[in-house]
């Protein structure tokens, strides 16, 4: 399927997470997120990226798979952190008695947005007609609910603009939360596969299961993923 060249860059998913494609800028922040032992504890495929040579030589292919194979890829992830309480009361009590004008209100309330990051949506090597979503976040991005967030979004990129039937997940059977997330976004337990040399839990979704999924709160989505995961599935 030919898609037409378009950037992803600056894309908001939601409230608290945006989306873009890596830029050499971007060189150091993944560096520096794969030198925290908590990052790479638990990956299936722990690349050498905790140097910014390495990491800008990765960020080199990416821009170059960007074009050669559109709507796939590993984006950049971007959190959004709230402007300082104390500051947009100030603000506000200063634009209420007309000290300034609306749009530098809107400046001092908007979020700034800080590295968290990637997200991914690629070809499985040992399938590379089938494709599978990912993540990896910084500790300080943990528990807020980004991992859904953009899981979502990914979903949407692989059934909606990408048109395909199934979507595949992959975590270490040690990492019970890649596991519950992937269950949230309405993957079923598949077992245990070969990956990257390791053995991995591998979980599925369909088109039509992510259709009736995605009807469901989340809330019940996470009520049912954590009774699937009691029952094995």
């Amino acid at each position: 399927m030919n898609l037409p060249s378009c950037p992803i860059q600056n894309l908001q998913v939601s409230a608290r997470l945006r989306i873009s494609e890596f830029t050499w800028q971007d060189a150091a922040d993944l560096a520096r997120m794969h030198q925290n032992p908590r990052v790479r504890e638990l990956l299936m495929d722990d690349l050498p990226l905790d140097t910014t040579n390495a990491a800008q030589r990765f960020i080199d292919g990416m821009q170059r798979f960007y074009r050669q194979h559109e709507g796939t890829g590993i984006w950049r992830a971007e959190r959004a952190i709230a402007p300082d309480a104390e500051s947009v009361a100030q603000a506000r009590q200063a634009y209420a008695e007309g000290e300034i004008h609306e749009t530098l209100l809107a400046l001092v309330e908007a979020p700034t947005w800080q590295f968290c990051g990637w997200f991914s949506l690629v070809h499985l090597m040992d399938a590379p007609d089938a494709l599978e979503i990912g993540a990896r976040l910084s500790p300080d991005a943990w528990g807020a609910a980004l991992a859904l967030d953009g899981g979502e979004w990914l979903l949407n990129q692989a059934f909606q603009t990408l048109k395909r039937e199934q979507v595949f997940g992959h975590c270490s059977p040690r990492n019970r939360s890649a596991a519950h997330c992937l269950r949230v976004l309405g993957f079923e337990r598949v077992g245990l596969a070969p990956y990257n040399g390791q053995q991995a839990e591998r979980f599925s979704l369909s088109r039509a299961r992510w259709q009736q999924w995605g009807t469901l709160p989340r809330r019940e989505r996470q009520r049912q993923a954590l009774a699937a995961a009691k029952a094995g599935r």
